[in-house]
């Protein structure tokens, strides 16, 4: 425990600390789907297994033991389960209910801080809408309209400190969101013109938030998004890979003393 928190106390000074997280990743564009998995660190197309659901929802609990997804078949979510991260294999849970008809899911999203779980849809731009699930039933329930009027959130995440951020494709544009309320504030401009499926998720050991962008056909980036600014930096090039991919990365949050040192270096890396 000593070694951990010397680690983050050099966080708070400003140093980076080395991340640990995993990334799985589904490919929408291979036939069938593909699941691949490469350290935050070290991106590359590693194929673990194929993938026989489309998915654009999905993330791991908080203990980093389940990848859990909503799986999509034309025009809606249909059902809340788990993908097996050695073989691929989905396994339904339950229907995923109470998510309004022609609703897409484009985001899934655990809180670190309560285990809730929260799912995002759209209809088109401006009609996002943000839900809790219940991952023992798959009932969806209504929190609220996730505010803009132009806006078509793509993806959901949820940071260290429980602040979740939003990446919108129809503006390029990064955004928090008040998970209580649905209100959305503009960070700003990702640089990319992102299109279709989108993926994005929290690396807990860096407190980073890193991205696959997809810029349509078969050009790609994987990026860590800058919570001051909203730009994407690239730290690799996925066009080689021919990849429009959801990703969940899988990092155990840190033991709640490291938490919320953590939370505090990133509060202070945004002043």
């Amino acid at each position: 425990m000593k070694k951990v928190l010397a680690c983050f106390g050099v966080l708070l000074v400003g140093a980076a600390v080395a991340s640990a997280g995993q990334v799985y990743a589904v490919n929408l564009r291979d036939t069938p789907n593909t699941l691949l998995s490469f350290p935050v660190s070290m991106p590359a197309e590693n194929i673990v297994a194929n993938v026989a659901i489309d998915t654009f929802a999905m993330d791991f609990n908080s203990l980093g033991t389940t990848l859990y997804a909503i799986e999509y078949v034309s025009p809606n979510p249909v059902s809340f389960g788990t993908i097996n991260t050695t073989t691929g294999a989905y396994n339904v849970i339950a229907p995923l209910t109470g998510v309004g008809a022609g609703e897409n899911a484009t985001g899934l999203s655990v809180d670190p801080l309560t285990e809730t779980f929260y799912l995002s849809t759209v209809i088109g731009a401006g009609t996002n809408k943000l839900y809790t699930v219940n991952p023992t039933t798959g009932v969806a329930t209504f929190v609220a309209p996730m505010s803009g009027a132009t806006e078509l959130f793509i993806d959901i995440a949820i940071g260290p400190t429980g602040q979740m951020y939003a990446h919108d494709i129809a503006n390029d544009t990064l955004y928090s969101v008040d998970k209580a309320t649905g209100v959305t504030t503009a960070i700003g401009l990702t640089g990319f013109a992102a299109n279709f499926a989108q993926g994005m998720d929290f690396d807990y050991a860096d407190g980073n938030l890193y991205a696959t962008v997809y810029t349509g056909a078969g050009t790609g980036k994987f990026v860590q998004f800058d919570l001051n600014t909203g730009a994407g930096i690239v730290l690799a090039d996925t066009t080689p890979w021919n990849a429009e991919m959801e990703m969940a990365i899988d990092t155990p949050v840190p033991e709640p003393t490291t938490l919320a040192l953590l939370g505090v270096a990133l509060l202070l890396r945004r002043r």
